[in-house]
């Protein structure tokens, strides 16, 4: 039965973040790791809702442990952007670029790192390497406007709005 597969359970669990139904998500992740405890999978997703619901902290160590149950992992780049968008969650953007480019060194072709990575140089006041990592966006994303950027992401409106300034500073239009 599927609602006693972690793997379909992680996947329902994700579906319903990207939607922003993060009480269901919270609850099919939560199941998929009362099943299977060493589901590394489940515990990165559950660091992104963390990470969307404000929870820094909690998020980091969902992260760390998705690692430790999986190293050799190859979506192991996203457990590493994930921990920089904790951080960047946390207002602690010099961590926050640190692990974005750690993920863009396991996954140099996931160009929407870029996004997380140019706000938090900005919100860091490295101003000429944001500028390099915002270039790096628009090419991957030309038509990408702050408000398209809020749709897109399912952070909590306080870090939407942070990072939507910060990116507004390199030249991002509404």
């Amino acid at each position: 039965m599927s609602g006693d597969d972690p793997v379909i359970l992680s996947v329902l669990g994700a579906v319903h973040t990207f939607v922003r139904n993060f009480g269901t998500a919270r609850v099919l992740l939560e199941r998929a790791i009362a099943l299977d405890p060493n589901a590394a999978w489940a515990w990165s997703r559950l660091g992104w809702l963390e990470n969307y619901s404000d929870q820094a902290e909690r998020a980091l160590e969902d992260f760390e442990r998705a690692l430790r149950l999986s190293p050799l992992d190859p979506m192991n780049f996203n457990n590493y952007a994930g921990m920089g968008a904790a951080h960047h969650v946390a207002q602690d953007y010099d961590k926050a670029t640190a692990l974005y480019r750690r993920a863009l060194e396991e996954r140099p072709h996931a160009s929407w790192i870029y996004r997380g990575l140019a706000s938090s140089l900005s919100g860091a006041g490295r101003v000429e390497e944001a500028k390099q990592a915002y270039a790096e966006m628009m090419r991957s994303y030309p038509d990408l406007t702050v408000s398209k950027l809020k749709q897109a992401m399912v952070f909590s409106p306080a870090v939407l709005n942070r990072m939507a300034e910060s990116l507004r500073k390199l030249g991002l239009p509404d």
